[in-house]
């Protein structure tokens, strides 16, 4: 997502030019998608637009100080292939207001299509529709950016830098699980085997010949909202598509196969290259006895089991030095793919923290003694 304010050129203050430029779509090939219309008494829906402009017009004319432009043009656009719905639109406009402050003033919002990338203009009055004050918001450029990677963690969008340019997306809930358990997540799973998967597109020709190759992988992609998502073919896992990679964003695939055809056959049966299993984050941990009796206990009662590597290595730390060693290890893949900056206190640190501690202090009040006799 990009969010940016657009600068007119000095003499074009016009709100009613900008409106109608919202509303008309005038670029090549745009076309009017939405539009709705905030915080105006006389008016909310597109059919209404002029008695819009007539009122948030007269809202300005209460304010004859201000000589500038007394308009503000923001403009937020998506990833290709990246069409919000409605609901999630509307909320990520009002998001974006509040941030720079203009919450509670008239605006006019319409979104665009038939381009690359779906894109959302807002026409806002910079005059308070009750106090008449004029409000310019405060480092604009930062309340964007801050605001514009809030939603894209809210809506499971694109992820870009400042300059609108695609990071590599890490699904926040995946990103959690490894931190929380030092397991690989479904997300890392999907996307170690992204160069294989896009082989499989490459050569695939029909919508049954692509579900039929991802399958060997054990994945399937379903559709999800207005996209798709890979999903673990005998489990519930699920990773966005376009997250893995943009060719396989909804549109991308639909426009390589046609609309979107559900495997014709149960895939269940098919010939598996490999699949998702629970492993620890440092790979090498796998052939260690520690982690074949992770895996044992397993099957206890919940109440009697560690559900997770990390708590299996945190209780076993206090007795054993090889599990100190890989709580180490783990910690230190973990600050490898940039996680370690989330944690709390470190993990042995917090561990045994406590227990340092004492130690200390009863080794000072020792030397205390020591030096009153």
């Amino acid at each position: 997502m990009i969010a940016h304010k657009i600068d007119r050129k000095s003499g074009q203050n016009s709100f009613k030019a900008l409106a109608r430029y919202v509303a008309a779509a005038r670029e090549d090939n745009e076309k009017l998608g939405d539009l709705w219309i905030e915080n105006c008494e006389l008016a909310s829906t597109k059919d209404e637009l002029e008695l819009a402009i007539v009122e948030i017009e007269n809202t300005q004319k209460h304010n004859t100080r201000v000589k500038g432009d007394r308009s503000y043009h923001l403009v937020i656009s998506f990833a290709e292939g990246e069409v919000p719905e409605l609901a999630a639109l509307r909320d990520i406009e009002k998001s974006f207001a509040k941030a720079l402050g203009f919450e509670e003033h008239e605006r006019i919002i319409g979104t665009h299509t038939n381009t690359d990338n779906y894109h959302m203009h807002v026409a806002i009055n910079r005059i308070h529709p009750k106090t008449y004050k004029v409000h310019t918001p405060y480092m604009d450029f930062d309340a964007l950016e801050r605001t514009r990677l809030e939603m894209e963690v809210k809506y499971g969008l694109t992820r870009t830098n400042a300059r609108g340019e695609v990071l590599e997306k890490t699904n926040p809930k995946a990103r959690d699980y490894e931190a929380n358990t030092y397991e690989v997540s479904f997300s890392t799973y999907v996307k170690d085997y992204k160069p294989e998967l896009l082989k499989i597109r490459e050569s695939a020709k029909t919508w049954p010949e692509l579900h039929e190759g991802l399958a060997a992988y054990s994945l399937e992609l379903k559709p999800r909202g207005n996209g798709l998502v890979f999903k673990e073919l005998d489990g519930p896992r699920l990773e966005k598509a376009s997250t893995v990679h943009r060719d396989f964003s909804k549109k991308a695939l639909e426009d390589k196969f046609g609309p979107y055809q559900a495997p014709e056959k149960d895939l269940s049966q098919a010939q598996r290259k490999n699949r998702y299993e629970r492993r620890p984050l440092y790979d090498r941990h796998r052939e260690t006895d520690l982690w074949e009796k992770f895996t044992d206990q397993l099957s206890k009662p919940k109440r009697k089991r560690k559900h997770s590597w990390k708590s299996f290595l945190t209780d076993y730390a206090q007795l054993n030095h090889a599990a100190i060693e890989m709580l180490k290890g783990e910690e230190a893949m973990l600050s490898l793919m940039g996680l370690g900056s989330r944690r709390q206190p470190g993990l042995l640190e917090k561990h045994f923290g406590t227990k340092l501690q004492k130690q200390k202090q009863k080794k000072q009040k020792k030397q205390n003694a020591e030096l009153e006799r």
